[in-house]
């Protein structure tokens, strides 16, 4: 890859950073290639701070419905007045939490900054929560539970977070809660959510696109410069979790379904730790690649096991699942599990081989510059600079950084996270629920 095609030469520099005085970020890259606007940005009002609201995740759920919530009526607007001041200037703005932030999405044109402005600090201060729109969004909430409960790829994950996580911990409860959860959640609970967790020193805005710094912080300001703060600092702490001793297994029968999901993890890292970039490529090499991978080339290229299989690394501020899933007939259940077994134990213990580092590589920066081609690409990585701290020189940076991680940093991810005796294993599909001996 030569210089002028790297992601270092492509990558757009943060034009400002500015913190209004009641603790807003204000983040702002010009682009004057269209005459539009990305605004994203991160509030800390994430479902980690469900358990907060109630003990024993009896509240799990809350911050995703108190997020949906947003536009459906806000100042002197009702929901449908929302829709038509974002839909009548052809703009788009939604909102919606996870695990440890809630998000804004938005974009415009560039002359509609001021009027898609309104509408979010109506949505961040001042929504109404009206009893008819909280019923409403609960009902589609509940819908969405019920479909999670049904199908074995959403059952399995869930059951594994439950089993690697403890009681205590906020990744052991699903972001969008269960149907007795959400039908716990009162009015008061979101009004009271939204009022300790919406706040301005926990909240971020990026704005990429046809837009100065100077333009951006007036209407910012404007907007939501004398949002009021809280009286005590934002805290967001994610508590680390070890892996279990030994193995936890588990079997959710789910009578008439034809697929079994497999579902192995293990703790993995958080976006700041040292070794992130080598346990991101390490994900990659097991499960990561899609098509490419050792998990992918053995149980359905070479033994035809698996519909489909992969493994997703969950890295915030906090440390999240390294997840392996799998879907396959029933039948293959104990010989699935067996190859996943054997495949993660012979990562851990040799580590990779140099060719799949160097795919690895040729990977995460290929893809990289593709991901800074649209503003809202760009917001989305100045975003997660800010909010992990990583320094604004990181996009520039971002190619050597992963073309220093060795074949040896990766293996040493591999022995810590691979190697130890403890894990969990969830199937969820048509078996009965005395696991094999496999299981």
């Amino acid at each position: 890859m030569t210089p002028n095609t790297s992601a270092a030469a492509r990558a757009p520099k943060v034009t400002s950073r500015t913190v209004l005085p009641n603790g807003l970020t204000l983040l702002v890259r010009r682009n004057h290639e269209n005459p539009t606007i990305s605004l994203q940005g991160t509030v800390k009002a994430g479902s980690a701070f469900d358990l907060e609201a109630a003990a024993g995740g009896t509240k799990a759920g809350l911050a995703r419905f108190t997020a949906a919530m947003l536009d459906q009526g806000a100042g002197e607007r009702d929901a449908l007045a929302m829709a038509s001041a974002v839909e009548d200037i052809g703009a788009s703005l939604h909102f919606e939490s996870a695990g440890e932030t809630a998000s804004i999405r938005g974009a415009m044109l560039s002359e509609d900054l001021d009027a898609l402005l309104a509408v979010l600090a109506d949505a961040l201060r001042r929504p109404t929560f009206p009893e008819a729109q909280v019923e409403k969004v609960r009902a589609e909430l509940l819908n969405d539970a019920r479909l999670a409960e049904s199908t074995t790829s959403s059952v399995a994950p869930r059951r594994a977070n439950e089993l690697l996580f403890p009681a205590t911990h906020p990744f052991h409860y699903h972001r969008g809660g269960s149907e007795t959860t959400l039908r716990a959640i009162l009015r008061d609970d979101l009004v009271t959510f939204h009022r300790r967790r919406y706040r301005p020193d926990a909240t971020v805005l990026a704005l990429v696109g046809d837009v100065t710094p100077e333009r951006a912080l007036e209407a910012v300001s404007r907007a939501l410069g004398d949002w009021p703060t809280g009286p005590d600092p934002v805290r967001l702490e994610i508590p680390s979790a070890a892996a279990p001793p030994t193995a936890l297994r588990r079997v959710v029968a789910m009578p008439g379904r034809s697929q079994a999901d497999v579902v192995m993890a293990v703790p993995g890292v958080a976006r700041t730790a040292p070794d992130y970039d080598a346990v991101m490529m390490m994900n990659y090499v097991l499960g990561g690649a899609s098509l490419s991978s050792r998990l992918m080339e053995n149980l359905r290229d070479a033994q035809g096991l698996v519909y489909g299989v992969y493994s997703t690394l969950q890295a915030g501020l906090g440390a999240g699942p390294l997840q392996i899933r799998a879907g396959t007939n029933p039948a293959n259940v104990d010989r699935c599990v067996a190859s996943i077994l054997s495949e993660v134990r012979r990562l851990g213990a040799a580590g990779p081989a140099a060719e799949e580092i160097d795919a690895a590589k040729g990977y995460m920066t290929g893809v990289f510059p593709v991901r800074l081609e649209a503003n809202s690409g760009v917001a989305a990585q100045i975003l997660a600079v800010e909010l992990y701290g990583l320094g604004f020189d990181y996009l520039e940076r971002y190619d050597s950084i992963i073309r220093s991680v060795s074949r040896e940093d990766v293996a040493l991810a591999a022995r810590r996270c691979l190697s130890g005796p403890g894990y969990v294993l969830v199937v969820a599909g048509d078996l009965p629920e005395e696991p094999s001996h496999a299981i």
